[in-house]
């Protein structure tokens, strides 16, 4: 797969996944859920339909920061940046100097993000309720990181 194709499938893919999770935030709105408190969060974990939109926003959520993953890294090898073996930490050091809104400091506060939610378990309420407010605050960050890594 040539270079340009590899950087369009993963633009849509990100775009894909940032699409899902606004789009399920969007029904916990609907429901008056947002944002979420430790009751709301039980809430949703007692009705089978809302439980499934949570799921979707933990698998989005993760899949965002994969396939965000592969466009930075596409982006910066059209952009003539040798990328293939790095490190992320390394390949967002190199994105720095482009100013696509981007660093390691952002990237590892995200990435804490997907690991609270991946690790955590239905009992932290809490801590679930938390963590899921900062992923909808970062939608319109996400959305803007992927116009900046538009060409």
């Amino acid at each position: 797969m040539n270079s340009e194709l590899k950087y369009r499938k993963s633009y849509e893919e990100t775009q894909k996944h940032i699409d899902r999770l606004k789009k399920a935030f969007e029904i916990l709105k609907s429901k008056n859920l947002t944002p979420l408190d430790r009751e709301k969060v039980e809430k949703i974990l007692n009705d089978e339909y809302l439980t499934a939109i949570l799921d979707q926003i933990v698998y989005r959520y993760s899949k965002l920061q994969d396939s965000l993953s592969k466009l930075i890294r596409n982006y910066l090898y059209l952009k003539g940046e040798n990328v293939e073996n790095l490190t992320m930490i390394d390949v967002l050091n190199k994105a720095e100097k482009f100013e696509i809104g981007i660093n390691k400091e952002k990237w590892l506060k995200l990435r804490e993000l997907r690991n609270i939610l991946v690790h955590e378990y239905e009992d932290e309420k809490s801590k679930i309720a938390e963590t899921l407010n900062k992923i909808y605050k970062e939608l319109d960050y996400f959305k803007n990181l992927l116009e900046k890594l538009k060409l």
